[in-house]
């Protein structure tokens, strides 16, 4: 393997002196059970599958209860969502851009006036206000500069205007991208398609001209855009990332379908029209992944538009997925010979696993509270075995040759 920096963490107790190391040592691999808490020499970085030799949970080769807090909390959140309170999913998922720029500053040159250096300066610094305050200045980056002030400052109609005028003064890719973009928001898609045909191939104008045909097809008619107009988008778009908070022409279809219901009624109405059901039941087929972000983007939709059932199809097998990967964690390990420190967490997951097999997410919710609520999980910490009075978190990561 060739020679890399690879992170090596300390953890310890903030009670006690018990700490170990965790990662790429000067001869094999430093690991850590982190369910009986004791440290291992591996002759190699644990692969997948591999188990402790003391009490036989899965060791890792980073630390894995770092994640218990959150993983928790992606547990409340769906069973929360599945009883009707869909606000601490919604605020979970991601805002994904519908329509992308590029806002990168434009830099100064060696015969730039002073005047236009420190207006150049301010915008490179996020010093939106200060750009807007300088001395007018015809130059393009000059412009450039000042529609990039407005548009973070939220103010999308001069910051058209200051595109329009780099455009006046040459033909500019980034400018169609930004003028495009802003048209695009705004509804004018016109406009938008005219600027985006010309702003270039790169990864957000392609992504752009891909948005804005689904945004086009999805107004042409009451059911799903075209298969043509979705099979254009994609092939503009190019290969679907599966990263939680990038946007995908699927996860876009669908947050625009769910909005076109909720525009025609009252949010939270108990029913659709069959069609409306039907449109948005194939619209879950044209998601491209099938994350846990993919699934709570569809639960959260159908608990806006109230449609409890088609919410309840999608949460139980979410919330007893995330349940069981919980259980999974070797924090939560249930045969370790050191005792359990985490066995109320452990025994609390079992039973909202449980009232989750038998439709009941407000008492599965119930369940899990006081471990929802633990302060160590919440600050990334867990129960250390030794001294049973602190907790063990990460106190210090190092660079380690590989």
């Amino acid at each position: 393997m060739a020679s890399s920096n690879v992170t090596r963490w300390r953890l310890a107790c903030d009670a006690c002196e018990a700490s170990a190391w965790v990662g790429p040592a000067e001869r094999g691999f430093d690991a850590w059970c982190e369910s009986c808490q004791t440290s291992q020499q591996l002759v190699a970085v644990p692969a997948p599958g591999t188990r402790c030799a003391r009490c036989s949970a899965s060791l890792f080769a980073s630390p894995r209860f770092v994640e218990l807090w959150g993983g928790l909390q992606h547990l409340d959140a769906v069973l929360g969502a599945w009883a009707g309170d869909v606000t601490p999913l919604a605020t979970l998922l991601p805002e994904r851009p519908r329509f992308v720029t590029d806002l990168t500053p434009p830099g100064a040159h060696v015969a730039d006036p002073p005047a236009r250096v420190a207006m150049l300066t301010a915008v490179r610094r996020g010093d939106w206000r200060g750009t807007l305050a300088a001395p007018p200045d015809g130059d393009a980056r000059a412009h450039a500069a000042r529609a990039i002030a407005h548009e973070r400052l939220g103010d999308a109609a001069p910051a058209l205007a200051e595109w329009d005028a780099v455009l006046a003064a040459a033909e500019d890719p980034r400018a169609r991208l930004a003028r495009g973009a802003l048209h695009a928001r705004a509804g004018r898609y016109m406009a938008a398609a005219e600027d985006l045909e010309r702003a270039g191939d790169s990864s957000a104008a392609r992504w752009d001209r891909a948005a804005l045909l689904v945004h086009e097809g999805s107004l042409a008619n009451d059911g799903l855009p075209d298969p043509g107009c979705l099979a254009r988008a994609r092939a503009e778009a190019g290969a679907a990332s599966d990263y939680w908070s990038d946007p995908t022409i699927g996860r876009l279809l669908w947050s625009l379908l769910v909005e076109r219901e909720l525009a025609r009624g009252t949010p939270g109405a108990r029913s659709l029209a069959d069609g409306a059901r039907a449109t948005l039941r194939a619209a879950e087929s044209e998601f491209e992944h099938d994350t846990f972000w993919d699934r709570a983007m569809l639960l959260a939709g159908w608990v806006r538009l109230g449609v409890q059932d088609e919410a309840a199809r999608i949460a139980g097998p979410l919330a007893r997925q995330q349940a069981a990967t919980l259980l999974d964690e070797p924090a939560l390990f249930s045969r370790s010979p050191a005792g359990q420190p985490l066995a109320d967490v452990t025994s609390a997951v079992a039973a909202a696993r449980s009232a989750v097999d038998m439709g009941e997410p407000v008492e599965a919710r119930h369940h899990i509270a006081a471990a929802f609520a633990r302060d160590d999980l919440r600050r990334f910490r867990i129960p250390c075995a030794a001294c049973g009075r602190g907790a063990i978190g990460i106190e210090e990561t190092a660079e380690a040759a590989e």
